[in-house]
């Protein structure tokens, strides 16, 4: 690759300078309700262009994978959300392996620059899930286009916790505290957890009994949140630039920079993630309690506008909010060792986000878990 991929600073975008400074498009950014003015028109299931071959073949909704004889029975049920923090002394976390769809998102001038929304449903983490921490309002753009979502945190402040049960048709919010039941569990004292003050770090969410007990579970298969390859259609990244590795630097605002990374390993077939916090120079495999590295085979680099403020009409301390809602920004997507760029963009606060190659044709992943990172835009990116 060029200078612009090989120890380069991609700013916002791979390969396109005049992209380094493009933000997301709306003055409202996650607002409950956006005027027509901030909002670009989109549905929960994107209508396809005339250059993209509509595809019926029946799905898991959050991997893209086929069914196979029994699967649709077994999908029709509501996926779980877990907010898991990611910070050092969070490591080594439970069951975000098993996750299919998993969203990073910054932190801003939080102690811990980055926080997983991990989402569940193919597969229910046998151990559960931990560490559990707060939501953030921008789960909520993320979870409603999913229709009916169990959404499982150890709280949040008083005007986000307001702002995500607006949407309680849509995000079933279930909080640890107060919850005594088998949808949570507890690390022993004195166990890896030894010395830390942190009681929420205990916590262990159980997604499958969470969605067990959902009210909002009508035993129907949730939609396709991203758009997979047809039959006969090759993944997008087949015309793809080759990459071995990728760095994405998360700046905080007074703690210093997050670095995640993802290595093509061509003997697996996947990207493997690793991770090196503000405060040290050594990068750690991004290893779960299952003592696995996370692999998989989508990743998809989402660049978005956010800052530190509130949703307009809310008061109280200030959180990262994201430019979802009416956003429009640019993406890379990883696969198969390779990557292609383009643009994405959202509508109201139900759409499901849209996924255009800078070819203007849509981007098609590969069946499989996919982990999307949400850096700011402009952030830098290196690929080598």
């Amino acid at each position: 690759m060029e200078a612009i991929t090989r120890r380069a600073a991609l700013t916002g975008m791979a390969g396109v300078a005049a992209a380094a400074v493009v933000g997301c498009s709306t003055s409202n950014p996650e607002t409950p309700t956006p005027s027509p003015s901030d909002t670009v028109s989109a549905t929960p299931t994107p209508t396809p262009s005339p250059s993209e071959t509509v595809d019926t073949t029946p799905r898991w909704p959050l991997t893209g994978v086929p069914f196979e004889e029994g699967d649709a029975e077994k999908a029709a049920h509501i996926p779980v959300a877990v907010k898991v923090p990611v910070e050092k002394r969070s490591f080594p976390q439970l069951g975000v392996e098993a996750a299919d769809l998993v969203f990073v998102q910054a932190q801003g001038k939080s102690y811990d620059t980055t926080r997983l929304c991990a989402i569940f449903h193919s597969e229910w983490p046998k151990d559960g899930a931990n560490p559990v921490r707060s939501t953030r309002p921008v789960d909520v753009p993320l979870l409603v286009p999913l229709k009916a979502v169990v959404l499982a945190c150890t709280g949040a402040i008083p005007w986000v916790l307001k702002y995500v049960r607006k949407r309680k048709q849509n995000i079933e919010l279930r909080e640890k505290y107060g919850d005594s039941s088998d949808r949570w569990r507890m690390w022993k004292p004195g166990g890896w957890l030894k010395g830390s003050n942190a009681v929420d770090k205990t916590v262990v969410a159980m997604p499958k009994n969470l969605a067990r007990d959902s009210k909002l579970d009508k035993g129907e298969i949730p939609p396709t949140y991203l758009v997979y390859n047809p039959p006969g259609v090759e993944p997008s990244s087949v015309n793809g630039t080759p990459v071995e590795k990728a760095t994405i630097f998360y700046k905080g605002s007074n703690v210093g920079t997050e670095y995640h990374r993802w290595e093509w390993d061509a003997e697996a077939g996947l990207f493997a993630a690793s991770i090196r916090f503000y405060e040290g120079k050594t990068w750690y495999k991004w290893i779960t309690r299952s003592k696995k590295q996370i692999k998989v085979p989508n990743v998809i680099i989402m660049f978005c506008e956010w800052h530190m403020g509130r949703i307009k009409g809310y008061t109280g301390h200030s959180e990262p909010i994201y430019s979802i809602t009416g956003g429009t920004d640019k993406f890379i997507y990883f696969n198969n060792g390779k990557y292609v760029t383009g643009t994405w963009k959202k509508g109201d606060y139900d759409a499901l986000p849209i996924f255009t190659l800078d070819d203007g044709t849509p981007l098609y992943l590969e069946p499989g878990k996919t982990w999307i990172e949400m850096p700011q835009t402009g952030a830098r990116v290196d690929l080598v």
